[in-house]
């Protein structure tokens, strides 16, 4: 699979670096055509011997087939197609007439002599940039041979000798006076020019794109990663905000599929007596695979050696991978799979198991991710568990000590109205301590109890638009009249208009009842509360709750949003 996508990107950007070399090659053509038109006619006026008529035949030529190259190019421009073929046979066509039509020049202006025979030297470089080694050796192969060919027929009569610029200099009298062994060894020097030449290119070629398969690898590595720390993310938030088990599982395993890209995945269970397995959460299998029920861990050696904290990957199911329901397992179109256990530190909780439908599906770098993937989940269901078990003891215990509380405080009431006989000043004052001692514990008891309700609620809790002027205007003659008996000044600065936010409206009026009523209860006499709402942007509504009251030492601050902390 990363194989196939390092495929089709490198074929895009080689189809992209082909398509803009060819359109640069037909507009570096039209140069060309320019400048043998005007240096033949150049030469031709400072009294060179030059065919200009078959030069000019030959420019009109290039010209003319750089014309439907044209045509042809910005047909391929409108072309969707993501093949690198036609690319390449273009390439090939334009680099072949080009020296079919260069040789021709080269020909009538002086053979091996020619000042244009090293721009054959230009077609090889390109060619090996823009084709595969073999394509630039074939072409290197086949200037040399065409050029070899020239020599020998004109060394033997077979073409006639067209020198422009050295038909009267020592070099041309040197090399063609001497025959075939003074042609030879301006020849060599030239084929050891094209064979240096195609050797580098090639070699520099293959070396970028070796470097440039092994950046599109890094990409493709690099946005995988980043999409998954991007859903894992998601996920672990997710999780987090989850109160309820069965939600929170449900999660996970929605999220490990989408993560994994997988076929589905489940989450099983270990029960108390740790001797079998049942699905917690399944995620994209069916209900026929699910009914077979609880897993017997000794009919599963799998499942066994999995829960001793081994992890398993199968990336071939065949008849030798004993499950104690195999025929499901086929039934349902999974192939691979890759298993994982669910633990905290020692303490094992169950499986975790993500499903493909193709073979081989998991690499090493999965097994890493889905570990951090299972580790994480397994966190979120412990810690989960732990709240949970906290709140139910915290109910458990509240009621427990509530029910001898009333007793306590209706024998003091008794004792106080004197109904058990009379009490002298200094008893009715010690039954007055002991009674404002125990309205502080059944304000305490009356949070435990509150607190363990909306732990319950939570669960189950959906966030809705909320007008919070609303909410606090709703609270404004409450607080205003505990303020007034308490001789305190309560202002409310609202500003409307207000947007709407998302929340619940009870946990809402909750949270600023408790922040209103801890600073009036706070604050002493003669002194002062201020709530103000205002609307700090677009997104964000603002509320604030001060007075001058006792305050919070700096120490204690970082305690401010523990449970159960006073200041």
């Amino acid at each position: 699979m990363k194989l196939g996508y390092v495929l089709l990107r490198e074929q895009l950007f080689f189809r992209r670096e082909l398509k803009e070399r060819v359109f640069w090659f037909i507009k570096l053509r039209w140069l060309a055509v320019f400048v043998a038109l005007a240096g033949t006619w150049v030469a031709h006026f400072l009294g060179l011997s030059l065919p200009v008529q078959k030069l000019t035949i030959i420019a009109l030529f290039i010209l003319l087939y750089n014309i439907v190259f044209l045509y042809a190019g910005r047909k391929f421009d409108t072309t969707a197609t993501h093949e690198t073929k036609p690319f390449t046979i273009f390439a090939h066509t334009q680099i072949s007439l080009d020296l079919v039509a260069l040789f021709l020049m080269i020909y009538f202006t002086g053979g091996v002599t020619s000042p244009l025979l090293i721009f054959t030297i230009f077609h090889i470089i390109l060619a090996g940039i823009l084709l595969t080694p073999a394509a630039c050796y074939f072409y290197a192969f086949v200037v040399l041979t065409v050029l070899g060919g020239l020599i020998l027929a004109q060394n033997y009569d077979l073409l006639a000798f067209q020198p422009i610029l050295f038909n009267k200099d020592l070099l041309f009298l040197f090399l063609y006076g001497r025959g075939l062994t003074g042609l030879s060894v301006l020849y060599l020097s030239f084929v050891i020019a094209i064979l240096i030449s195609a050797f580098l290119i090639t070699s520099v070629k293959i070396t970028l794109r070796t470097k440039g398969r092994e950046l599109l690898q890094l990409s493709h590595e690099l946005d995988s990663s980043n999409a998954k720390l991007t859903a894992l993310y998601d996920m672990v938030r997710e999780i987090g905000l989850k109160s309820d088990l069965q939600n929170l599982m449900d999660s996970a395993t929605r999220h490990a599929t989408k993560v994994m890209g997988v076929k589905g995945c489940s989450i099983k269970l270990l029960d108390e007596r740790k001797k079998n397995l049942k699905f917690g959460s399944t995620y994209g299998l069916s209900e026929d695979y699910l009914s077979k029920g609880t897993i017997n861990i000794k009919k599963s050696p799998i499942n066994y050696k999995i829960l001793q904290g081994s992890p398993y990957v199968i990336g071939r199911i065949e008849e030798k991978d004993y499950f104690q329901f195999p025929e499901d397992i086929r039934k349902e179109g999974i192939a691979s799979m890759l298993c994982l256990p669910l633990r905290v530190e020692k303490m094992v909780l169950g499986i975790f198991c993500v499903y493909s439908s193709e073979s081989y599906h998991f690499v090493d770098g999965d097994v890493e991710f889905f570990s951090l993937v299972t580790e994480l989940t397994a966190l979120a269901m412990e810690n989960l568990q732990g709240e949970l078990t906290k709140s139910w003891f915290m109910i458990k215990a509240a009621h427990q000590i509530r029910s001898p509380l009333n007793a306590i405080y209706s024998m003091l009431n008794l004792l106080y109205n004197q109904y058990l006989g009379p009490i002298d000043e200094k008893q009715r004052e010690i039954i007055e301590r002991c009674e404002k001692r125990i309205n502080i514990l059944g304000e305490l008891i009356n949070d435990l109890l509150k607190l363990g309700e909306k732990r319950s609620e939570a669960a189950s809790t959906e966030l809705y638009l909320v007008d919070p002027y609303k909410t606090i205007n709703n609270l404004i003659p409450l607080y205003q009249n505990q303020a007034l008996e308490k001789g305190l000044v309560m202002e409310f600065d609202i500003q409307e208009p207000l947007p709407k936010i998302m929340a619940d409206e009870g946990f809402l009026d909750d949270l600023v009842s408790n922040l209103i009523s801890n600073a009036i209860k706070y604050t002493p006499q003669n002194g002062k509360v201020h709530v103000s709402l205002a609307k700090e942007s677009d997104e964000w509504v603002k509320l604030e709750v001060s007075d001058t009251g006792i305050g919070i030492s700096e120490e204690e601050i970082s305690r401010l949003f523990s449970e159960f902390f006073r200041g």
